[in-house]
């Protein structure tokens, strides 16, 4: 059981004044609201897409107490419309398999419940061009990626482990002396950055085209992946708008009609590059 905040991830599970409904314009009287939450990725099919309602802010709840299973779930492109069906043992997801998301095209849905009808629609982008190094060298220089592309919203990278080989030793990541804390310790308790950007997924939000990778930050050889997902207006506004001053609380910009939520799309290009 968790308390569960306005807040959606990339990843992922990621306020201003402008955003396309108020569902809470009083915090003495709560109004039962339609929450969305969908990603579309250009070249995959429509997954994951969650439907449930909003909770009042005392209550503590699993994502399954609020998922609406019932839905009526609709999206259309092209003026043909595709229903959405919902997926086995997970309360309140939806998919539509046979529905492929091409970039530049524009994805029109209708969420149909008990509480009303919410509609969002987004325009998915275009894939950066991405280009880096074939190989990161320990000892060497920093690794840059760039990337060339049009967006709305921004991008977002990632970075995870393809293949991890053997750990990198500690003399040859700070040179003789192991960083200052002596060649005989142990220093990965004190490397969350490193030790996650090899082992697992993350994410940052970027506006501009570049990155540097520190050597620095690798604890094991091996093949790893860099993506640039290039983002839509609605999932930038999103990301954009949640930073914010919480003393205000305002809400994030949704871009969602009758109900809350975030329906975004995004495309993504990757290179990768062996770290030795």
């Amino acid at each position: 059981m968790k308390r569960v905040h306005w807040i959606f991830c990339f990843l992922f599970s990621l306020g201003a004044g402008g955003c396309s409904t108020a569902p809470t314009e009083s915090l003495g009287e709560f109004r039962e609201t339609v929450y969305i939450e969908g990603y579309l990725r250009a070249g995959s099919p429509v997954s994951g897409l969650f439907v449930g309602t909003t909770m009042p802010l005392s209550s503590v709840y699993d994502r399954e107490a609020s998922a609406l299973s019932d839905a009526l779930v609709t999206i259309e492109v092209d003026g043909v419309s595709y229903e959405l069906s919902p997926v086995v043992d997970r309360p309140g997801y939806y998919e539509q398999p046979d529905l492929i998301i091409e970039s530049g095209k524009t994805y029109h849905l209708s969420v149909t419940t008990g509480l009303g009808v919410a509609t969002a629609q987004t325009t998915v982008p275009v894939a950066p061009q991405v280009s880096g190094a074939s190989a990161l060298l320990i000892g060497g220089d920093a690794y840059r990626v760039t990337w060339e592309g049009e967006t709305k919203g921004g991008y977002v990278t990632t970075r995870k482990s393809v293949e991890l080989l053997e750990q990198i030793p500690l003399a040859t990541q700070f040179g003789r002396f192991g960083g200052g804390f002596g060649g005989g310790v142990d220093t990965t308790g004190l490397g969350a950055l490193r030790d996650s950007i090899a082992q697992a997924d993350q994410w940052r939000f970027l506006q501009g085209r570049s990155l540097s990778l520190n050597p620095r930050q690798f604890s094991y050889y091996g093949i790893y992946s860099f993506a640039v997902y290039a983002l839509d207006e609605n999932y930038g506004d999103y990301l954009i708008s949640s930073a914010q001053d919480e003393a205000a609380l305002d809400e994030p910009r949704f871009h969602v009609t009758g109900g809350i939520g975030l329906f975004a799309s995004m495309a993504a290009d990757s290179v990768v590059f062996r770290v030795e």
